[in-house]
């Protein structure tokens, strides 16, 4: 019988609903290679907030692709307050404990995200009950990210957080990673490097799941030529507010389009923002799922990612899907991202927090649509060329019998 995972994921997005791919891919990625994969997550869609359920009851089982989905109840419409959140993440921890215990029978491997962190203690706690191995999933790094966004300040909080993830870290049979600079500073902590495997946000079915019809044709809809755009949250870890005042420099090209996709804590405020500053052209599509959205990217002429100066850690999926798509794009930031598009050749690189940089960045590309092109065809090839279904599958293999080899 094929080795069963059991993989813990607060949120599981699949290919119809917005939200993060990576959790939907890496079950994906387990079932092609040889597993048997059950998954536990929340039945509350985490950015809707809406119970997508299909049954009643506090665990409802559904099947998709083969692979067993345990949903577990929880509070909707989390994200209106920060009390509701947090007692979404701990109900999710204990019914997610249950589910493992009561509909889960013998597993070989424990596969959990590392966020919520204070999940951790109750995957560990089904490891040892289970007599699984446990395999981690560090898609950010705490409590790093959380000092480099301000949510903690460097203190006896913080280095509780990092001596209890050093702890789960030693005990983890092998570290799956989202991005170089996680994986250095695994290394620098002391974790094995023959543990630690890196698995970028780079959807593997980015073109499989998507077909070629668009079902909104943006220049139509919104009367402009040119069309920009940016995909992702709409919250405090991106810096929206620095694409906001670049657009204001940019007001007298007519055929400018900038299209905003998503949502988040913050997309009211932008939006006020923009009826504020009389900023017509910036268009707010919403939460969107995976495949609408890839369809409006193709549609696109440019993309946008800005990053707060403190980030140089994150590489977000949106830049595999900007370049995987043939996209050129414009970076402000710092980190990971910056080496990834100098070796792909697909972009342009500004300062993070530089909307006069940011603004002269797409009037340049806006003006030379050949050099355009040129990124756009270099993204793609170098996407096509190093981003694999069987590179990833060999990647999930290795993380999983890492302490076999």
């Amino acid at each position: 019988m094929k080795p069963h995972v059991l993989f813990l994921s607060h949120h599981l997005p699949l290919g119809n609903e917005p939200g993060a791919f990576r959790p939907w891919m890496e079950a994906r990625l387990l079932h092609r290679a040889g597993f048997r994969v059950t998954v536990i997550t929340a039945g509350v869609q985490y950015l809707t907030g809406e119970d997508i359920r299909t049954g009643q009851g506090w665990c409802v089982e559904e099947w998709v692709d083969a692979i067993r989905i345990l949903r577990t109840w929880g509070p909707t419409q989390h994200r209106r307050s920060l009390r509701r959140r947090i007692f979404h993440y701990l109900s999710f921890t204990l019914l997610a404990g249950l589910a493992s215990l009561f509909h889960v029978k013998k597993v070989d491997y424990v596969f959990a995200a590392t966020d919520p962190f204070f999940m951790l203690p109750m995957v560990y706690l089904v490891t040892l009950i289970k007599k699984a191995s446990m395999i981690l999933d560090e898609r950010d790094l705490y409590p790093d990210d959380a000092i480099g966004l301000g949510i903690i300040k460097e203190g006896w909080v913080s280095r509780l957080i990092f001596e209890m993830m050093q702890y789960f870290r030693r005990r983890a049979s092998g570290i799956l990673v989202a991005t170089p600079t996680i994986r250095n500073r695994l290394l620098s902590y002391g974790c094995p490097e023959s543990k630690v495997f890196l698995l970028y946000n780079a959807d593997v079915y980015l073109h499989e799941d998507i077909d070629q019809d668009y079902d909104r044709p943006l220049r139509v809809e919104t009367g402009k030529q040119f069309l920009v755009g940016y995909a992702g949250g709409l919250g405090p870890s991106n810096d929206i507010p620095t694409l906001l005042r670049a657009l204001e420099h940019l007001r007298y090209l007519d055929d400018l389009g900038v299209v905003i996709i998503g949502a988040g804590d913050r997309l009211k405020y932008y939006q006020e923002y923009c009826r504020d500053r009389v900023l017509k052209n910036v268009y707010f599509t919403g939460p969107l799922s995976r495949r609408r959205t890839r369809k409006l990217i193709k549609q696109l002429d440019v993309c946008l990612h800005v990053l707060p100066y403190k980030d140089e850690i994150s590489l977000p999926s949106k830049i595999f899907d900007y370049q995987g798509l043939g996209k050129p794009m414009i970076f402000g930031g710092r980190g990971d991202t910056v080496d990834y598009l100098q070796v792909s050749g697909g972009g342009v690189v500004v300062p993070p927090e530089d909307d006069r940089a940011l603004a002269s960045a797409i009037r340049r590309l806006w003006e030379d649509k050949p050099l355009r092109l040129q990124m756009g065809a270099s993204a793609r090839h170098y996407f096509e060329r190093q981003i694999t279904l069987d590179k990833a599958c060999e990647i999930i293999k290795k993380t999983i019998n890492a302490q076999n080899i």
